[in-house]
């Protein structure tokens, strides 16, 4: 059984050519900086490198089983908070009585807390959280990550993993304080990485990059949101398949570690066919205005 481990030295908000200046939402281009430029468009999106899209019309998903201790955040909280998230992004109105053209199939909880790729074993997209540290270092202020694995040559996702700082942020469901974080507003914004969104720099919307403290509006998706999630995955787009099951099949348990080899952002994979993004959210230094 051969381990992909994915590694990195530079984490950050995004990778893989930071969208640092977008007006309207972005897709995520899987552009590779050591070998082509990674243009912008005008309204500040990567302009070069394939678009990660998943090719079924079915993605599974999972929840860590032991949700957080640290914060109170038990496994059924967290779970609901999770079908909640990706329910806002599968149903948001494309027009005529369309949504974007994908299913989630709930694979139910999960073993397995890294976040792991195996080219030879089975895999799992998981939403995990990390109470005891967390390991990336210039990321304090990150409140979560979400990593996709995709192809190189075609941009399709072979595996997506979230993890929520809870290590380092005061988490919070329900009634959230003015220095908690919410995770409903959380979770969405990584679910929306995690089927094919980058970041917006629409004021309000879901999918901006940063987050003030005590804020619940992005657990509720915005126009330029689903704007951004019927552009990625479009009612009627072709699929290459309709199962669920991720790559390899399925385990609830991580891969015993008997090779391990590295990723790295804009870094060609095992065989040269594998890309890493990792894309995330941060707390604004600054409280944002509210909503009107």
């Amino acid at each position: 059984m051969r381990r992909a481990r994915v590694v990195s030295a530079a984490l950050g908000l995004a990778v893989l050519g930071a969208t640092w200046h977008a007006s309207a939402f972005c897709l995520t281009h899987g552009c590779n900086e050591r070998k082509q430029d990674c243009g912008l468009t005008s309204e500040g999106c990567l302009n070069n490198g394939p678009l990660l899209h998943w090719p079924s019309s079915c993605v599974s998903f999972d929840v860590q089983k032991d949700g957080s201790p640290l914060r109170e955040l038990g496994y059924d909280e967290a779970h609901e908070a999770v079908l909640n998230g990706f329910r806002q992004w599968i149903n948001a109105d494309c027009g005529d009585g369309q949504h974007p053209d994908v299913t989630m199939s709930d694979y139910g909880p999960v073993e397995c807390h890294e976040a792991e790729y195996n080219q030879d074993a089975p895999n799992a997209n998981i939403v995990m959280f990390r109470d005891d540290s967390w390991p990336y270092q210039n990321a304090i202020d990150t409140l979560a990550l979400t990593t996709l694995i995709f192809n190189a040559d075609t941009g399709a996702i072979y595996d997506a993993d979230v993890e929520v700082n809870t290590f380092q942020a005061p988490m919070s469901l329900g009634i959230v304080g003015p220095g908690e974080v919410d995770f409903n507003s959380v979770i969405t914004h990584e679910l929306g990485h995690f089927l094919g969104l980058s970041h917006s720099g629409v004021p309000g919307s879901t999918m901006n990059r940063s987050y003030a403290p005590g804020d619940t509006a992005m657990a509720s998706i915005e126009q330029d949101d689903v704007n951004g999630i019927c552009a990625a995955l479009p009612p009627g787009r072709a699929v290459a398949s309709t199962s669920c099951e991720p790559r390899h099949g399925f385990s609830t348990e991580c891969a015993l570690p008997l090779t391990t080899c590295g990723f790295h952002p804009g870094g060609a994979g095992i065989r040269g066919s594998l890309l890493l993004a990792v894309l995330g959210l941060s707390a604004a230094r600054r409280r944002k205005k509210p909503r009107p």
